[in-house]
């Protein structure tokens, strides 16, 4: 199943002091050391919404135990028929749960910087760089590191600035969910990997992919078969407890 609370940027830090004795000793000690509220926000939401879903549909009281491997997947070690992935941004908040491994990601639309003349195929878009911002060019756009040439024709391909954002993050987030499911997290060479994706669920790399268009990010859901998605509101947020 797949759970997803959206519009988590309303959500302030002194209406989950309630939830802070739920989590994990490890969860609580990251969430100290974190800076920015939206931020510590986001990271007790992610242990709440994983509780609430494994409270929903296995009848757990409590999270097991947690650990995490080579490139910082978590696991349950004692339950090897039980796998999870969570993800988070500034607006949303999602947690896969499968009986086989699983990988979410989920972004807010990325910004691309464009310079003010036609650029060549290899060097049209830009992400913004707040150190760069005199700047119509780099030498090698950071976003085309990670893009095949196909997929850059379908980013490219977008009617407007704003559809081309879209199209762009949705194939990042295809291939943070493809990492984040066969444990390789973003330590892999994500050119070597295409995604064209569709409204409709896929195959592709001996998974299926299915993907989410929200009104302000996009998630992608990389698993062995399509799965549900429960979207729990704000107003739903005493549920997690």
């Amino acid at each position: 199943m797949l759970w997803l609370l959206e519009h988590v940027n309303q959500i302030f830090f002194s209406e989950l002091a309630p939830y802070l004795p739920l989590l994990c000793a490890k969860r609580r000690e990251r969430v100290g050391s974190i800076r920015r509220e939206q931020d510590r926000v986001q990271s007790v939401l992610a242990e709440l919404l994983l509780r609430h879903a494994l409270a929903q549909e296995y009848g757990f009281t409590e999270i097991p135990a947690i650990a995490e491997g080579e490139k910082g997947k978590p696991f349950f070690p004692g339950r090897s028929d039980l796998h999870f992935n969570l993800s988070h941004c500034g607006t949303a908040v999602a947690c896969a749960l499968d009986a086989a491994p699983v990988g979410v990601d989920v972004q807010e639309y990325r910004k691309l910087r464009r310079a003010a003349a036609p650029l060549a195929a290899t060097d049209r878009l830009q992400p913004v760089d707040p150190v760069c911002e005199d700047r119509h060019r780099l030498s090698t756009p950071p976003a085309y590191r990670i893009l095949s040439g196909t997929e850059r024709a379908w980013v490219e391909a977008g009617d407007t600035p704003e559809e081309q954002d879209r199209r762009f993050t949705a194939v990042w987030t295809c291939k943070e969910a493809f990492g984040k499911a066969t444990g390789k997290g973003i330590h892999y060479e994500m050119k070597d990997t295409e995604f064209l994706p569709g409204k409709k669920p896929w195959r592709q790399y001996g998974y299926c992919f299915q993907q989410f268009w929200c009104p302000d990010a996009v998630l992608t859901l990389c698993a062995s078969a399509p799965l549900p998605c429960i979207v729990v509101n704000r107003k739903d947020i005493s549920e997690l407890r």
